[in-house]
């Protein structure tokens, strides 16, 4: 075979190679001008907002035991995933102040009239404690997050949110300055006035006597009443630790014990606690004159497994010198 024929059968060879890489750019090109025409692929549908919600707040931080599980659906309110939705919106507080003032858990549109809200940021007296109790406040892109749901009238989980997707070569927007505002020169009137007739004779001081008035008797304050045991431990101890929302309240009567003022002596001097392992051991809530034999120091000093969680749950244990007020009022006689 001479040389032009062997040139010509190597070209043969070659074509359908280059011919395969005109036909990939052609196809290439062909798919990002495709993608740059109109306005592109529809978009995509974000995840619920309420869906987030429950996933990234109430699963982390409000299903915990004791509080808004299945279980224990503390203050009546249960958030898993499947029925928080229905416990909240367009319901109505158990609290009984919230109750007072018509307040829903959720108010659609509403969030500054909407109890979660209220329970998350801060609420106010006879509201119980600020959620998640016994934990970190939420930061506050969560509290917002829950805001703009309820701004957005409380959709439902499953509601796609959709992703905005920008368009090719979106408009520049003219802005237009506003008018330049000429300020108003103030004007200052001046009043003369013209008095006539003669000016009124000037008076003449005389020496006045000093009085020196004489001191009365004024009552003496009366003294501060002295708080009894019971009181100061009412006071220091059970209002603020004890009473609140979904724990020794009249609602949640956790153990039903309640421990509102008022009610809290006659649920503990002689009473027999509803725990089996105590009731077993004999024990009272509260035992006149027998400390070591009161439930209720046993479950301020250290339970057993079988006799709960040591109290307060959630929270720190009380101090010592707490614990001590406890053990000599019970040690006294546990008057009221």
């Amino acid at each position: 075979m001479d040389r032009s024929h062997l040139c010509s059968a190597r070209l043969r060879e070659r074509r359908p190679t280059v011919r395969g890489v005109h036909l990939g750019r052609t196809a290439l090109l062909a798919a990002l001008l495709y993608g740059c025409a109109g306005d592109g692929p529809p978009p995509t549908a974000a995840g619920s907002a309420f869906d987030q919600i429950q996933t990234e707040i109430f699963n982390q931080n409000c299903l915990s035991a004791g509080c808004h599980n299945a279980q224990f659906q503390a203050g009546g309110l249960n958030l898993t995933a499947g029925v928080s939705y229905s416990q909240l919106v367009d319901v109505l507080s158990v609290n009984a102040v919230a109750q007072s003032q018509g307040l829903l858990r959720v108010k659609p549109f509403d969030p500054d009239n909407s109890f979660l809200i209220i329970k998350l940021t801060g609420p106010g007296e006879g509201e119980g404690t600020r959620m998640p109790q016994g934990m970190n406040p939420l930061p506050q892109s969560d509290i917002d997050m829950i805001r703009s749901w309820i701004l957005d009238g409380a959709p439902p989980p499953g509601t796609a949110v959709p992703t905005a997707t920008p368009t090719a070569d979106p408009p520049t927007a003219t802005v237009t300055p506003p008018p330049t505002a000429t300020e108003t020169p103030s004007i200052t009137a001046t009043v003369t006035a013209t008095v006539t007739g003669s000016a009124p004779p000037s008076s003449t001081v005389t020496d006045t006597p000093t009085i020196t008035p004489t001191p009365s008797d004024s009552p003496s304050p009366s003294p501060t009443p002295t708080l009894s045991l019971f009181e100061q431990i009412q006071t220091t101890i059970f209002n603020p630790t004890c009473t609140e929302m979904f724990c020794h309240d009249a609602i949640g009567m956790s153990g039903g014990l309640v421990l509102l003022e008022g009610q809290s002596f006659g649920n503990l001097v002689n009473v027999p606690p509803q725990n089996v392992a105590a009731l077993e051991r004999g024990l009272l809530r509260v035992d006149p004159d027998d400390p070591d034999n009161s439930f209720l120091l046993v479950k301020l000093v250290g339970p057993t497994a079988a006799e709960g969680l040591r109290m307060p749950q959630g929270k720190p244990p009380l101090p010592p010198e707490q614990i001590e007020l406890v053990r000599q009022w019970i040690e006294q006689g546990a008057e009221p």
